[in-house]
């Protein structure tokens, strides 16, 4: 097993190094513009307050969005840029953990190998893990260092909150990707259900926050519980979200490691 973790992550390093340089990138960006940005937050704190307050929970904008570093960051980072990198990630690395294998035809010959299926499985899952907590880690945590660069205030436990809901988050959806890269033998179908699903419930999301009456839809839906504002600015992490991504990460691994143990390759 441990020959196939090591493995994994020197075939998946150099694209692990690309996701990182690109996250941190324009999280460099985002901090470099900031005081420029702090500086015209009255204006732009006006123009929010005319806002309908359904289109602020669904966006996730809050008055300290535009004073603080983490509001600002928790808005235009953690809301949308983060989540987009890591889904393409964690994606990436579970299709090509399995159902790349599969489609390529090179199982056969992980097979042949003395590994039973399980621990190619488990390998492969926990090399892919190990890669999204360095990315996790590094991605959010060099804000820490460039604030500094630039003498902007911020927090350095928040930005170790938003890391812990953000690895949740991402160890769900990788989780899922793992269990149907285990189910399919495609690659291809492996990115169009698991990013179908995601897509579904950004929607879902965004939905329940602009109309009333089907508020209760935000409760099937991932965005709803990955809230970085609330992680970042105010160092909390709401309970839901521990059972969530925990509970979803755990089924969905024992589930694919079930499938995957049992299933007809030639499938």
């Amino acid at each position: 097993m441990w020959a196939v973790f090591l493995r994994t992550i020197k075939d998946r390093r150099i694209l692990l190094l690309v996701y990182i340089l690109a996250s941190i990138g324009l999280l460099w960006m985002y901090i470099a513009l900031f005081p420029s940005f702090k500086d015209q937050s009255g204006s732009l704190e006006e123009l929010i307050k005319n806002y309908p307050e359904s289109f602020m929970k669904a966006f996730n904008f809050d008055i300290k969005s535009f004073t603080t570093l983490e509001g600002y960051l928790s808005t235009e980072q953690f809301s949308f840029v983060w989540p987009l990198l890591i889904i393409f990630m964690t994606l990436g690395f579970s299709g090509y953990a399995l159902a790349s294998e599969v489609e390529k035809g090179t199982i056969e010959i992980l097979l042949s190998q003395p590994l039973s299926r399980l621990k190619l499985f488990l390998g492969r899952y926990f090399a892919g893990l190990s890669m999204i907590i360095v990315f996790t880690f590094l991605s959010i945590y060099a804000s820490v260092p460039l604030a500094r660069a630039y003498n902007i205030d911020f927090n350095a436990h928040n930005f170790l909150t938003v890391s812990l809901l953000a690895f949740l988050f991402a160890w769900a959806i990788y989780s899922i990707g793992m269990f149907f890269s285990a189910l399919f033998s495609g690659i291809g179908r492996v990115y169009f259900i698991s990013g179908g699903i995601l897509v579904l419930m950004y929607v879902l999301n965004i939905v329940s926050a602009l109309r009333d009456n089907l508020s209760d839809l935000k409760y099937a839906s991932f965005f709803y519980y990955f809230n970085p504002q609330k992680a970042l600015v105010y160092n909390e992490i709401d309970h839901w979200a521990y059972l969530v991504f925990i509970g979803i990460a755990v089924v969905m691994t024992i589930a694919g490691a079930i499938w995957f143990s049992r299933r007809d390759i030639a499938t």
